[in-house]
């Protein structure tokens, strides 16, 4: 984290606004205003733009450009051997490597390890690595603060799991201390009973147990004394299809969990590829188990939110801007989809390669077997 940006602070108040005043102007939310004057995390160019029109202010007087690099600003598009592929995915011209210092360290001398900049195949533990998804989280943040329940549904490696982590990583500044985590999850051998799915729940929300004979019931005991003493207990349900076993996990179960969320307010976070109805078989239906939940879907980025991971990567990465190209390009998965995990996955390829001398970009056997790499790593992880 660097120094808080007081001129972007500054340009605000002068103007009387509050931060979700700004927050309203540009499209996004008073988090994300707060997280940028605090340098807790930097706004894409296109979040710039719209800073600087808002304000009426120059990129340099709200400290997105430092003033002696403006003579160096040069508008050009990026460069690449492939010009369809620049056309066709709209690439306009940027300011990535004008953003990062004009002296740049050799690739050997990087302060900052590959594994800081490009998570591949990794747990979430800094919520500041969590990209885009601005809708999701604010999604999910405003329905657990008002103790609502939420479906996270998407295929295998879109980030579900991330955005669930987020949550925990962030809730005790964004929701306060008064709300209580249990993380659970349903494929671990410890959840494959009903019986051992209530002692891991009553045991992450700081209740010791060393056995659970009463199931839900002794949940419950543990919700309704949360309740008393006004805390909100949020339960995060992990590969939520471990508990598809209808002969263990019966129609009275999900009713007991529901009915928990109306009458204690329990908030329930589920984590599936499929869509609840699908885990749980159309039995349930009846239960009124899906009235609870809206349904968060996690889909490959967009354009747009390709954009803020790649210039804010890059921008780490002291990549060139042809290299900023190769990531669009080879991070891209179908029309207009760039998969997260994807996107790290190159990013990381590219900055070991650089890093061990073995980056040859004007190579085209090299670039063959790089994209030969890539998708033997991918594939190895991913499935569709």
């Amino acid at each position: 984290m660097g120094d808080p940006n007081r001129r972007l602070k500054k340009a605000r108040e002068a103007l009387l606004l509050t931060q979700a005043q700004l927050a309203e102007k540009v499209g996004t939310d008073p988090r994300t205003i707060r997280r940028w004057e605090f340098s807790e995390s930097k706004p894409s160019l296109q979040y710039q733009a719209k800073l600087c029109k808002a304000l009426n202010k120059k990129p340099e007087e709200l400290g997105f450009i430092e003033v002696e690099e403006q003579s160096s600003v040069q508008f050009h598009p990026f460069e690449t051997n492939d010009g369809d592929f620049t056309r066709r995915n709209k690439i306009y011209p940027d300011q990535i490597q004008n953003l990062a210092n004009a002296s740049r360290l050799l690739p050997s001398e990087s302060s900052l390890p590959t594994s800081s900049i490009f998570l591949f195949n990794e747990p979430l533990t800094d919520p500041h690595a969590f990209y885009a998804r601005d809708l999701e989280r604010e999604i999910l943040l405003n329905r657990t603060y008002r103790r609502a329940s939420t479906s996270i549904v998407g295929p295998r490696k879109i980030g579900k799991t991330w955005l669930l982590h987020y949550l925990l990583l962030v809730a005790p500044t964004e929701l306060g201390a008064h709300f209580r985590f249990a993380y659970l999850d349903a494929t671990a051998p410890s959840c494959r009973t009903i019986a051992g799915f209530t002692l891991a729940a009553i045991n992450e929300l700081g209740f010791p147990l060393s056995q659970a004979t009463q199931g839900l019931r002794e949940l419950e005991k543990v919700i309704r004394e949360l309740k008393t003493k006004n805390v909100v207990p949020v339960c995060c349900i992990d590969e939520f299809e471990g508990l598809s076993n209808r002969d263990e996990f019966t129609i009275d179960f999900f009713r007991g969990l529901r009915a928990m969320t109306q009458k204690y307010h329990l908030v329930l976070v589920v984590v599936s590829k499929d869509p609840l109805i699908e885990i749980v078989g159309k039995e349930v239906e009846t239960s009124g188990f899906f009235n609870v939940f809206e349904q968060v879907t996690m889909r490959p980025f967009d354009v747009e939110e390709a954009r803020t991971f790649i210039e804010e990567k890059c921008m780490h990465a002291e990549f060139t801007n042809q290299e900023c190209q190769y990531l669009w390009k080879y991070g891209q998965e179908g029309e207009q989809q760039w998969p997260p995990l994807r996107l790290q996955l190159v990013g990381k390829m590219l900055l070991e390669d650089k890093i061990h001398y073995s980056y040859l970009p004007h190579d085209q056997n090299y670039w063959k077997k790089f994209e030969q790499r890539l998708e033997e790593k991918y594939r190895g992880v991913h499935m569709k």
